[in-house]
């Protein structure tokens, strides 16, 4: 087998790009990134031409939510609304147009729905560098 090259995909490769986006199975692509500010794609080809592409983005990730002890859960998630509305403006002004927040206390999840966050219900992995 023959080493493969990678390279910054191409405006040529966008068509190619997106028809196999839409041809995997189980990618979980979301076409909205296609517009992001952020979107960037790396193309893996060798003599034959492309093998494939990973399309990437920059998103904010909220770390952790420190509560002073003894909170009152309501100024609780009014101060978590008011910080999470302030990270929106700091992504918002490097073109980021995703947040996550990690998180398994039920109670805040609830609370981050509540202010337009949305559940995923799939795996997500991470890599530390």
């Amino acid at each position: 087998m023959k080493q493969l090259k990678l390279r910054i995909a191409r405006p040529e490769d966008a068509d190619e790009m997106g028809d196999w986006l839409l041809k995997t199975p189980n990618n979980l692509f979301d076409p909205a990134i296609l517009n992001y500010p952020t979107f960037r794609a790396i193309s893996s080809y060798g003599g034959e031409g492309n093998i494939a592409h990973l399309p990437s983005q920059q998103a904010m990730v909220l770390e952790s939510l420190a509560v002073k002890p003894g909170t009152p859960p309501i100024a609780a998630a009014q101060a978590f609304r008011d910080l999470v509305k302030a990270m929106e403006l700091l992504a918002s002004s490097f073109g980021i147009r995703e947040m996550y927040f990690i998180c398994k206390d039920e109670n805040v999840v609830r609370i981050a729905e509540g202010h337009g966050f949305e559940r995923i219900t799939f795996p997500v992995v991470r890599m530390k560098l």
